[in-house]
């Protein structure tokens, strides 16, 4: 597709002004460059539609779909990143709770995505490392000093 695009940029200038570059040539060659330049911008409407529209046609419908689906208790996260939970739904407007005993009026279509359980990470509760007795770390390392003063040493 990127190569298609690339080939039509490179040529759009030779399509487009090959009728005005000469006056010798036949009416047949301009008719031929006229109907390519009509090629060229079909082309390119259809680039527009699958780069462009057709993606985000399918995001609005997606969104929709979302919305439609909202329900109390669900958790949610506005357009301007307020994260809140549902307490009533109406036909145009939700109120969510953001804090204990604060609720907001909005617009359900600024609602931006719903939360779900696997987005929100529960951070591990530090817990302190156990310290081991000073006494046994000390005898320990006692023990592998002692051992390798009894380890034979081979000499040549």
């Amino acid at each position: 597709m990127k190569v298609l695009v690339s080939f039509l940029i490179a040529k759009m200038p030779e399509i487009l002004f090959a009728a005005d570059t000469s006056t010798k040539k036949t009416t047949n060659q301009a008719g031929t460059s006229a109907y390519m330049m009509w090629v060229l911008i079909v082309v390119m409407l259809v680039v527009f539609y699958f780069l462009l529209i057709r993606p985000q046609r399918k995001k609005a419908q997606e969104h929709e779909q979302m919305i439609s689906k909202l329900k109390k208790g669900d958790e949610v996260v506005t357009i301007g990143g307020i994260y809140g939970t549902i307490k009533r739904i109406g036909e145009d407007f939700v109120v969510l709770e953001v804090d204990k005993n604060v609720r907001i009026k909005i617009s359900r279509s600024a609602i931006s995505k719903r939360i779900s359980p696997v987005e929100e990470e529960e951070e591990p509760e530090e817990t302190e490392p156990e310290v081991e007795d000073l006494d046994e770390v000390e005898a320990d390392y006692e023990e592998e000093i002692d051992g390798e003063d009894e380890s034979p040493v081979e000499e040549e």
